[in-house]
């Protein structure tokens, strides 16, 4: 899907994002999180991927991609380590495992991702206490809330909604 959207060529950046996550501040736009994020960079003409952890490793639910040829070669590199790691297993990696494993490779591809704070643009609440190393859970007036695997942390018939329902009062 991302590559898809990439090789139309329509826009710079493409921001692939979960369905279980809420945008809480409508006065923040991607932009800014781009711009900010790359000016931690010394060379920000080669970061291609802006991709967050959690307390898991990383968490592919929210990534941000730049629409370049250099993105869809490491996209093509990532789905080759998730049909090796078939190959040789004969199990499938995830999605998520399989640009994990290509991120921490020795690839020159893997060099154009840059890890970002999760709470940037993949913030999880406090009931999905699992944080990257700033450890920052989501607050009031952060971009945005992902409640990545509600499944395994709220009870209930709906977890996902129930939290939607929740925090959809703190849009801003």
């Amino acid at each position: 899907m991302v590559e898809r959207i990439i090789k139309a060529g329509k826009h710079d950046w493409i921001w692939y994002l979960d369905f279980d996550t809420l945008i809480t501040n409508t006065n923040m736009s991607l932009t800014n999180v781009i711009n900010k994020s790359l000016a931690n960079s010394t060379m920000p003409d080669t970061i291609d991927f802006l991709v967050t952890n959690d307390c898991n490793g990383l968490n592919d639910g929210s990534f941000i991609a730049r629409s370049s040829p250099r993105s869809i070669k490491l996209l093509d590199a990532v789905r080759a380590t998730h049909d090796r790691e078939k190959d040789q297993s004969g199990k499938a990696m995830s999605d998520q495992d399989s640009m994990d494993v290509f991120f921490k490779s020795d690839s020159p591809l893997a060099q154009h991702a840059m890890h970002i704070p999760q709470w940037t643009n993949n913030a999880f609440p406090e009931e999905i206490g699992c944080y990257d190393a700033y450890k920052k859970k989501w607050e009031r007036g952060m971009f945005v809330v992902h409640f990545a695997g509600a499944w395994a942390h709220v009870t209930g018939e709906d977890p996902t909604g129930q939290l939607m329902r929740k925090y959809e009062g703190d849009i801003i």
